[in-house]
């Protein structure tokens, strides 16, 4: 079972940075991945953004998100912090986490080398 802290976290005006931890303890998943949900105009839904996932300690961030201002730490096996750094209003989002067994990783790699 995966849990993610905190459940709620409001941001208020001034605050520069926000930290999310997600927490797990099945030792057969070595991948945990962040995701973000933003509502579209009128609320409705839009897709689900992949922040990047950590691999044991090895973090690799989407390339919308590899800016300083995501950072993904921890261990993939236990416990894993998102944190967002300079915040804006477009930061505003639902943020969850994952862990898997396995992960499309290798594929990825080789799309972006073949880039």
């Amino acid at each position: 079972m995966i849990q993610q802290s905190p459940e709620n976290l409001l941001i208020r005006p001034g605050q520069q940075e926000a930290r999310l931890e997600c927490f797990h303890g099945d030792n057969s998943f070595p991948y945990m991945l962040w995701y973000r949900h933003r509502s579209a105009a009128g609320g409705q839904p839009r897709d689900m953004d992949l922040i990047g996932l950590l691999h044991y300690e090895n973090a690799d961030v989407e390339k919308t998100f590899a800016t300083e201002r995501f950072n993904i730490t921890g261990h993939s096996k236990g416990r894993a912090q998102l944190t967002i750094s300079n915040m804006k209003p477009a930061d505003s989002a639902e943020y969850f986490c994952a862990a898997r067994s396995t992960v499309c990783h290798l594929l990825r790699l080789l799309y972006k080398k073949l880039q």
